[in-house]
């Protein structure tokens, strides 16, 4: 399990909300550039408790911050006995990001912020 509480950036393409409203379904995408070209990953992740809350407007086209997250890698076994590992991404805090580039103000508080390195390292990939 990885807990990540680093800023995420994404676009949301699809929105399944849960009938009970207990949880949204999302697929999305998010981008970084390595060198001249833009490299895409597309996820499917779940949101759930604040991040629900605070994304019950999302709808598809929309932009998102997510602030707090979690990821597992968890073996099942399928309907054939055989055991696989199913990959889940989980938001736990997020917001709407405004036309402005900014969140939108939501009734739950936003994760605190992360002092950002006076300079970034060279030989980090990302």
């Amino acid at each position: 399990m990885i807990y990540n509480s680093n800023q995420i950036f994404g676009k949301v393409w699809k929105v399944t909300p849960a009938e009970n409203g207990k949880y949204i379904d999302l697929q999305m995408t998010t981008s970084e550039k390595d060198g001249n070209e833009w490299k895409n990953s597309s996820w499917f992740p779940r949101a759930i408790g604040h991040a629900a809350n605070s994304l019950k407007n999302v709808k598809a086209g929309d932009r998102i911050v997510i602030t707090k997250s979690k990821f597992t890698n968890e073996r099942r076994e399928n309907a054939d006995g055989e055991k696989r590992s199913y990959f889940r991404f989980i938001i736990l805090e997020a917001t709407i990001q405004s036309d402005s580039g900014n969140p939108q103000p939501e009734s739950t508080p936003a994760a605190p912020q992360l002092a950002q390195a006076a300079e970034p390292a060279d030989d980090c990939p990302w």
